[in-house]
């Protein structure tokens, strides 16, 4: 390996560990002390542009003064008579108002303020929300994987012995059917967390000791509850980035060119004119540029030293640190990229599933280390002794890419997962998402979207269906038996978010995701889905909020409006 540097005299796992973890919660504070600009400056724009919306008087003032003083420099040219005296002391007038409504502007700003940074406050909650109550089930889904079968017990034997050993619950085992080496565990819990491999991981990685070192890797993100710190971050990341991504979409949409609007081309126009007046000024310039790498970076940081936690985790578990960096050197001799793989769901991963560039993309802003860092930080456990066969290591996985059969999503480009964070928002779960009937009798499945269809299946209590997000007066479902059909939304459902479609329709599968279930009279308030996926309490939560906010910005400008 060219890249490794000269090999250090070994030192203790736990003394790494320990460091890593006080890095983390320095960076912790970081991430929360880079919102607190960022939030203001947006609260101070938008009070701002409340002000000048709402105050059209000091606008209207400001535009006499102007006028006005031009006015008297061209008075002035000639001789000085009582109407010019007169016309100063107007304009002097005029100015002493100005100032007044300047101060009571800034005052009303002032008293916006809070209330926009609230605002902004929630709607950062909401983000991390909306990433960390995502189904696992969507992103296994997302990523193509499925259960694992018959065919790969020696893999799940593998976890489970590790599992025992970690003293974590063993997670479920999924296959993703492409060659493209990678894994990634899921789930905001270990009772709930889930871990899946690539095909490819599986071809490439012959010695079961280097798959096993992949799997303790992943199990120490588990353990470490990793996923929910990432998650956080990254929530806190894609929130500092969303004017941003908005402002890129709109610079790389061209709508306006191919509309036969001349009023539409020219309103465009102007929206774009002021958005790029917006991006040069200062606090144009921090919530579009700044702020994105800043939280880039610190998401990047984090990530990467929850990597080598997760590597040194797993070299203590094995006991066999060698299996880990064969593994490390094979995959980074074969290439890691995804094509499928959103960004906001990139630290899952064992390696980089970055494919593509962006504006603000490369090493530095990774969520991953290079891999011949975390090779260099796994030798520092073993000496110049675990050096031998990396070499031969990163020449199989090049073999392995050059011979390989391309499979799977990795050449489909236009996978609903290539895209940037924003997708991980607003993107469905077009497979649907499985539910449990929570209900006291037999519900019937309708053939149409109404009452007076005909009744095509029935569904009895405690059963697992698919809810698919459509909105519409009835829900869409399919049954075990791939009955699709609709059912009345008052019946009660419970979601089963580390379930995926596939596990409902087969019997085995679904037998096993049922028999781990609590019991019907275990469930004392399921959560229905509501519009779009959503639960009613997540609607009722979500309008109260947006209810109090408006309410609250209302009697504002009632109060200091006038």
């Amino acid at each position: 390996m060219s890249d490794l540097a000269s090999v250090p005299a070994p030192v203790l796992v736990y003394n790494r560990i320990d460091r890593n973890r006080h890095k983390t919660w320095m960076l912790i504070a970081l991430t929360a002390a880079a919102v607190l600009p960022f939030i203001l400056g947006i609260s101070l724009l938008m009070s701002a542009g409340v002000v000048w919306r709402v105050r059209s008087q000091t606008r209207h003032t400001r535009a006499l003064i102007r006028f006005d003083q031009g006015a008297l420099k061209r008075l002035n040219e000639g001789p000085r008579t009582e109407w010019t005296q007169q016309f100063e002391l107007d304009l002097e007038a005029r100015r002493a108002a100005l100032l007044r409504m300047e101060a009571e502007d800034r005052a009303l700003m002032m008293k916006l303020l809070p209330v926009f940074a609230c605002a902004l406050i929630a709607a950062m909650a909401l983000v991390f929300w909306a990433i960390a109550s995502e189904p696992t089930s969507k992103l296994l889904v997302l990523a193509g994987a499925n259960p694992a079968g018959d065919a790969e017990h020696e893999c799940k034997r593998l976890l489970e012995n590790l599992a025992i050993g970690a003293g974590l619950p063993p997670p479920k085992l999924y296959i993703i059917e492409s060659s493209v080496p990678n894994a990634f565990a899921a789930g905001m819990d270990p009772q709930h967390a889930v871990i899946a491999v690539t095909r490819g991981a599986l071809n490439l990685l012959t010695d079961k000791r280097e798959l096993e070192g992949v799997l303790a890797h992943e199990l120490s993100h588990i353990g470490n509850q990793d996923i929910r710190l990432n998650t956080m971050v990254a929530s806190i990341a894609l929130f500092l980035r969303i004017p941003y991504l908005m402002f890129r979409r709109e610079m790389a949409s061209n709508g306006w060119m191919t509309s036969s609007s001349r009023q539409y081309r020219q309103m465009r126009g102007r929206m774009r004119l002021g958005l790029f007046e917006l991006a040069l000024s200062p606090i144009g310039i921090y919530i579009l540029f700044v702020a994105p790498i800043l939280a880039a970076l610190i998401r990047a940081a984090m990530s990467r030293e929850r990597e080598f936690l997760a590597d040194a985790d797993a070299a203590l578990l094995t006991r066999y640190p060698e299996g880990l960096m064969r593994a490390l050197a094979k995959i980074g001799g074969a290439g890691s990229a995804v094509s499928g793989a959103n960004p906001a769901f990139a630290h899952f991963y064992f390696a980089d599933p970055a494919v593509g560039g962006g504006w603000f993309s490369g090493k530095l802003l990774a969520t991953h280390p290079p891999i011949s860092e975390r090779l260099n930080r796994l030798l520092e456990f073993q000496g110049a002794a675990g050096l031998a066969g990396l070499e031969e290591a990163v020449k199989q996985g090049k073999r392995y890419t050059a011979e390989r059969p391309a499979i799977g999503m990795e050449s489909d480009l236009k996978h609903p997962g290539a895209h940037d964070e924003l997708t991980a928002l607003n993107q469905g779960n077009l497979m649907g998402r499985v539910y449990r009937v929570v209900a006291d009798e037999i519900v019937p499945v309708y053939d149409l979207s109404n009452k007076n269809s005909a009744v095509i299946a029935r569904v009895k209590p405690g059963s697992l269906i698919v809810v698919f997000d459509d909105p519409g007066k009835m829900r869409q479902i399919n049954t075990a038996d791939q009955t699709f059909g609709y059912i009345d939304r008052a019946i009660k459902l419970s979601p089963v978010n580390h379930v995926i479609p596939t596990e409902v329709y087969d019997p085995k599968l679904r037998a096993a995701a049922e028999a781990a279930l609590p019991p019907l009279v275990a469930i004392e308030a399921p959560e229905s889905p509501g519009v779009g996926g959503l639960t009613r309490a997540q609607l009722v939560m979500a309008f109260g909020f947006g209810g109090a906010v408006f309410a609250g910005v209302m009697m504002l400008l009632l109060v200091f409006g006038k």
